[in-house]
């Protein structure tokens, strides 16, 4: 390592016009020009994500995602979402109510359906949503709502796994409500629950 950086050294004072001064604004230059570009692709990642939103959809990562839960088990909950469709207008106001709980690492889809049908199959297909929903790897009774959690993506043991994602469902009257939860850090499953009541809350605020 010492040798390498005398030879560094000789071939810089070698060079005509190349001093110590220079080479740290031309390495200044660099970092800021890679900053800029994170910056720059952050800003692009920030707007991609607010225009699905605004959309009223569900992401690609997020509907494969699903796909993949609806694969695995034809009555979890993921199948059962796979079934219905996106309410697009109250999906956006969803999102607008959760943007206030949105920061630099941690984003939110909102999912808001229907459950439609006649009386005996709106029963069956509220008693199928109950199901998925308690199937679900936790659940917690939240102002007279069951709510269920799971986790959909984490980061792995050597952190290559770029975000962490949870989903939260229920069922209210012949509606299924929620939201696929997206962060960039490793957020801890107890960390969302006690933060639910808030959430839950804020998106009952636009129903």
């Amino acid at each position: 390592m010492r040798g390498r950086l005398r030879t560094w050294l000789l071939v810089g004072a070698a060079l005509p016009g190349c001093d110590a001064p220079e080479a740290r604004t031309r390495a200044a230059a660099d970092v800021a020009e890679m900053a800029g570009s994170r910056t720059a692709e952050a800003a692009r990642a920030a707007r991609a994500w607010a225009e699905n939103l605004s959309l009223g959809e569900l992401s690609e990562s997020a509907r494969g995602w699903l796909r993949k839960g609806a694969e695995t088990s034809s009555s979890g909950i993921e199948a059962v979402l796979q079934k219905g469709e996106q309410v697009v207008p109250v999906a956006v106001e969803i999102g607008r109510a959760l943007g206030g709980a949105v920061d630099t690492s941690t984003q939110f889809e909102p999912i808001y359906q229907e459950v439609p049908g006649g009386s005996s199959e709106l029963a069956e297909r509220r008693a199928e949503a109950d199901a998925a929903i308690q199937g679900m790897p936790r659940v917690e009774l939240i102002d007279g709502l069951s709510v269920g959690f799971k986790q959909l993506s984490s980061f792995d043991v050597d952190h290559h796994a770029s975000e962490s994602a949870y989903l939260v469902m229920w069922r209210q009257h012949d509606r299924l409500i929620g939201f696929v939860l997206r962060s960039r850090r490793d957020v801890a499953l107890a960390e969302l629950v006690r933060e639910a009541p808030r959430l839950v809350a804020l998106v009952r605020s636009v129903l």
